[in-house]
């Protein structure tokens, strides 16, 4: 069996809760990941800033189909995102050989993912057709669509490639990266939209274009670093291309779980706001689409914390030391918390004028955005415990339990609740905000304690054929 289970540990590990151990190494990991998110994040509300220029249907336009595309993208995410709890374990058992194969293990499913997305092409028409939005928003939603589907191959390449940067504690590089993408997209976004200095005027089209073209741009770069001498003489990357069916196999067995978690929680929100939110009309998509550009500053630096922990608790777990595996999880949650609560309260006090300086001054819009954020500034405090404890799970390889649990909380619980209170409570977006937000604190509760139980420290991620011969012992 891949996944034994050895003697039940008598009891579970205990960790001061109000330590920050290990402060140093979670900073010294984490920082460069947020920093990398938050400039994702900027060139994320860039592009709708952008976009919101060309009218409230382009902006309800690219804030439906981004989702989409965005959670169609999160399942090779989370396959290919596994390449870290393999190579920080690997790493940590000082098997330096493993990290590249692995790696490029999750390259060659990349190159697969990027062929297998295009069957999306035709079905796409019937899945904004479906939606029910007016004939010009879905028009601009399918455009936008078909042209990031394709760059899907190049999300899951760079996603490869920076999880092998993350997991050897080298988080720098795939910052520096990110930003240089993340600039170029602006700059593309600049010019294909609004047709400058030559370039032709795409409008919605362009900023799709621009994302594509931004992130082939850092997964080209990745791999340029991934296949330096310097890269080659510590990791062997440069020989470590063997296609191995049962290293494959490994990043499957606990990818395919990861990816089915995130694909499910993003298809949640991409229901939750095309479905229930965008068929209470194109004001109430407009707002949701705005206040979830806000939402991003304080979600997407939090995966940022949440890929650190992965990486911390991998490399703890193949070192042997499960309780300064969970010393680094707590304390990367009590700095994300620190991080969420002072995001949530900027939200919750100035939402109304944020929405009227970067989005609309319509007074309909203001009125449910700013509503909408302070939900979101609730939501956001519960969310940062939740992410973080699927982090330090998904660093052991318990991505089963994620899977199952994502599954069951957002289609018994999450999208009947938020429906309830929209359409049959008549209060619109903001009850169905009101459902996500309880659903989130529901979750967060349950993740941290899987987390906390250590349900996971059995959990033997490497195939027979791939365990390391070294035996790691207490650090």
């Amino acid at each position: 069996m891949s996944e034994s289970v050895a003697t039940p540990t008598p009891s579970v590990t205990r960790v001061n809760p109000l330590s920050f151990e290990g402060f140093r190494e979670v900073v010294a990991m984490a920082g460069p990941m947020v920093l990398g998110a938050m400039s994702y994040t900027i060139m994320e509300f860039v592009d709708k800033v952008m976009v919101a220029r060309l009218g409230s249907d382009a902006l309800a336009a690219v804030g439906s189909s981004g989702l989409w595309s965005d959670t169609l993208s999160t399942f090779a995410l989370g396959i290919v995102g596994c390449v870290s709890t393999f190579v920080a374990q690997a790493y940590g058992q000082e098997r330096k050989d493993l990290c590249a194969r692995f790696t490029w293990r999750g390259i060659y499913l990349s190159i697969a993912i990027g062929f297998i997305s295009l069957i999306f092409w035709p079905l796409s028409a019937y899945l904004f057709e479906s939606m029910n939005h007016s004939a010009e928003v879905t028009r601009q939603e399918l455009l936008y669509f078909r042209v990031r589907l394709l760059g899907y191959g190049f999300i899951a390449w760079q996603a490869a490639l920076a999880s092998f940067f993350q997991a050897i504690s080298r988080p720098i590089i795939p910052m520096f990266v990110a930003f240089i993408a993340n600039m170029l997209n602006i700059l593309l976004d600049y010019l294909l939209i609004f047709g400058k200095f030559g370039f032709p005027r795409m409008e919605i089209a362009g900023a799709a274009v621009a994302t594509v073209i931004s992130i082939g741009v850092q997964g080209a770069i990745l791999h340029w670093l991934f296949m330096t001498k310097a890269v080659d003489r510590e990791y062997q990357s440069r020989t470590a291309t063997r296609i191995d069916r049962t290293k494959i196999w490994d990043l499957l067995r606990i990818g395919f779980p990861a990816g089915v978690a995130n694909f499910m929680d993003v298809l949640n929100w991409a229901i939750f706001t095309s479905f229930i939110v965008g068929g209470l009309g194109t004001m109430q998509l407009a707002a949701q689409t705005a206040a979830m550009n806000f939402m991003h500053f304080t979600f997407i630096p939090m995966m940022g914390f949440m890929f650190a922990a992965q990486a911390l608790v991998g490399q703890w777990i193949g070192r042997g030391d499960i309780r300064a595996a969970k010393a680094r999880a707590y304390t990367a949650m009590k700095l994300g918390s620190c991080y969420m609560l002072c995001m949530g309260s900027i939200m919750a006090f100035f939402g109304t004028p944020l929405i009227e300086t970067f989005f609309s001054t319509d007074p309909e819009l203001v009125d449910i955005g700013s509503k909408l954020l302070i939900l979101a500034a609730i939501f956001a405090g519960f969310d940062g415990i939740g992410i973080l404890s699927m982090g330090g799970l998904r660093g052991a390889g318990d991505t089963k339990f994620i899977m199952v649990i994502t599954v069951l909380g957002t289609y018994l619980f999450s999208l009947p609740v938020a429906y309830a209170l929209a359409y049959w409570a008549g209060l619109g977006a903001v009850g169905a905000w009101m459902g996500a937000t309880v659903y989130i604190i529901i979750m967060a509760g349950v993740m941290f304690w899987r987390f906390r139980s250590e349900k996971w420290r059995d959990i033997k991620i490497f195939s027979e054929s791939s365990t390391p011969t070294v035996t790691p012992g207490a650090v």
